[in-house]
């Protein structure tokens, strides 16, 4: 057979090696481990294990942190998607996936709102077979963020018990912003092309938002004293989840599915944002 370039047994272990992957079987206490793995630089990466025991067919996962060093790091057959940092541009306003704008009686401001963020671990398995047009995967990964809010100038936010209130202010402002981090847990269908390559990639999902406080700071222009208050928000969040990654670069998009807060005059806040991002799972991945 052409793709079988070799094949050794040694006691209870086989291994076969087919187009540069090394492929070993070994029994051991009842059960039959099929172990797979990648010939990268001289060195044997584990790329994914299948246990066989008890008539149940068992598939072990390994996952990546940008956090554990390469001798620690275990390899799968997908790359990351999720980005290990990133900036993205948010806006909020009264209506689901809406850009800001003064009229919504939120009075908040585009310009200057922004999210940084870092993703602390993911984890990924495959749901399909490498094919000739890639892969699907699923991904979860846990992430924390820090968020910058504007309002106009000219709004004073106050805060009412669990809604909040905007009045006039006596004099314009050079700050006006609610600021607040989280976590957050993304989960997430992915599809991949050329995953043993810089792959490209583009996934869809859904995260949760686990908020705190927010911290809020109105300073006027003239110079006069700041004001600054604890803003109860809304502690948990649901979105909607996009990332397309081109190597290691990742663009993000983000639509808050429930508000951020409400105002006593039952508007609610509603975020989204667009990013991006570098993954460094796949700038320093072994190709």
């Amino acid at each position: 057979m052409a793709w079988l370039m070799a094949a050794a047994q040694t006691g209870r272990d086989t291994t076969i090696i087919v187009n540069q992957q090394r492929i070993v079987v070994t029994t051991h206490k009842g059960e039959t481990h099929v172990t797979v793995y990648d010939s990268t630089d001289n060195q044997l990466l584990k790329t994914r294990e299948t246990v066989f025991t008890n008539q149940q067919e068992v598939e072990r996962v390994y996952v990546t942190s940008p956090f554990l060093p390469s001798t620690y790091t275990r390899a799968t057959a997908l790359a990351p998607i999720l980005p290990t940092v990133w900036y993205a541009y948010t806006s909020t306003d009264s209506k689901i996936g809406s850009d800001a704008n003064s009229s919504s009686g939120l009075h908040t401001r585009g310009s200057g709102s922004s999210e940084v963020g870092v993703t602390i671990f993911e984890g990924i398995t495959p749901l399909t077979d490498r094919g000739r047009w890639g892969q699907l995967g699923f991904s979860m990964g846990a992430q924390t963020y820090y968020t910058w809010m504007h309002f106009q100038p000219g709004a004073l936010l106050q805060g009412e018990g669990s809604h909040v209130s905007f009045t006039p202010a006596a004099s314009a402002a050079s700050t006006n912003r609610l600021s607040y981090g989280g976590v957050r847990i993304p989960l997430m269908l992915s599809w991949q092309i050329a995953p043993e390559n810089m792959a490209s990639q583009i996934a869809i999902g859904i995260s949760a938002d686990m908020r705190t406080r927010g911290k809020y700071r109105f300073t006027p222009a003239d110079m006069g004293d700041p004001i600054e208050r604890n803003v109860r928000l809304k502690p948990f969040g649901l979105n909607l989840e996009t990332v397309v990654c081109f190597g290691p670069l990742a663009i993000t998009g983000r639509v808050g599915l429930l508000p951020l807060f409400q105002t006593t005059t039952g508007k609610k806040a509603y975020t989204s944002s667009i990013g991006i991002g570098i993954n460094m799972g796949q700038l320093f991945r072994r190709r």
